[in-house]
């Protein structure tokens, strides 16, 4: 499998204007009761990795397609740049995410644990970069509605072949996933995070 080379900067917003089931975060009242070392722990072993194995596989399939079906549709050029450049932002919103947002909220979750009296400050830095994610979540869903323009929807031309049947099948799974893991750092790790960080 060929893969791509992105420089890993990334943005992601929430609130599609296309909802749909799979959108719903399965178990979401559950996720209250889930501690923050869980919930970070569930985004990066399934969320973060599942996004990092998706993007490959998409932009490798929109460069096939590209290449079979571009001649009598040029506007997949369009849609080959707008998956590299969203991938890349992508990317590096999730390095950031893991090298600098959980691991400040892991070692404050780790002081309460450890020091009773909780003497331990992160000056803000959890509630800032939390704050900025959830900025760059709302791009991310802008860029997921650009894609959704450039496909119309996701609907097959009547030339489209079976890879360019598994391309849009794929980029819908993949919007599905990002709006989950969107809501899931949205509505329960961030908040939970900026909260402990308060007090």
């Amino acid at each position: 499998m060929n893969t791509i080379e992105l420089s890993e900067r990334v943005t992601v917003p929430f609130d599609s204007k296309h909802p749909t089931n799979e959108t719903k975060l399965p178990g979401s009242v559950e996720f209250n009761e889930w501690d923050i070392n869980s919930l970070t722990d569930l985004i990066i072993k399934q969320y973060h990795f599942n996004t990092r194995e998706d993007v490959v596989v998409i932009y490798d399939l929109a460069q096939k397609v590209f290449c079979r079906h571009s001649e009598k549709h040029p506007e997949l050029a369009k849609l080959v740049e707008a998956l590299f450049l969203f991938f890349d932002d992508l990317l590096f919103h999730l390095k950031k995410e893991e090298q600098i947002l959980f691991p400040n909220i892991i070692q404050l979750t780790e002081k309460k644990l450890h020091d009773g009296s909780f003497n331990y400050s992160t000056f803000g830095v959890i509630k800032e970069y939390a704050l900025t994610m959830q900025n760059e979540h709302q791009d991310v869903v802008k860029q997921l509605e650009f894609l959704r323009r450039l496909t119309n929807d996701y609907r097959l031309p009547e030339d489209g072949s079976v890879l360019y049947q598994s391309l849009f099948s794929k980029m819908k799974q993949f919007e599905n996933e990002i709006t989950q893991h969107i809501q899931l750092e949205n509505n329960f790790l961030f908040p939970k995070a900026i909260q402990m960080d308060e007090k």
